[in-house]
């Protein structure tokens, strides 16, 4: 089974000043990142293949999540978000702005 994790955000700018230096999804909670406590979750759920979408800060969340290897992951992609994608409708067509 896949799942596609979706952690990319602006900046963080309500939760300031605590993501001044860290993007949201990688800010602790029992002192691991909020993210990977999605992941394992949804490991010990039967789930083998992920992928996540980041955007701000980008490289911190590669740094930390690496191959995926760790976390038990067959597959374990990480994917940049384009920042200036057109909007698509709800016919799947995208919008030119």
């Amino acid at each position: 089974m896949l799942c596609v994790l979706l952690a990319a955000g602006e900046g963080g700018k309500r939760m300031a000043p605590l993501t001044a230096t860290r993007p949201k999804v990688m800010l602790p909670v029992a002192n691991r990142p909020m993210i990977e406590h999605l992941i394992c979750a949804v490991r010990d759920a039967g789930i083998d293949t992920f992928i996540i979408v980041v955007g701000f800060r980008e490289k911190e969340i590669r740094d930390y999540f690496g191959d995926g290897e760790k976390w038990g992951g067959s597959q374990f992609a990480i994917r940049s978000r384009e920042p200036r994608a057109a909007p698509v409708t709800p016919s799947g067509q995208q919008r030119d702005w």
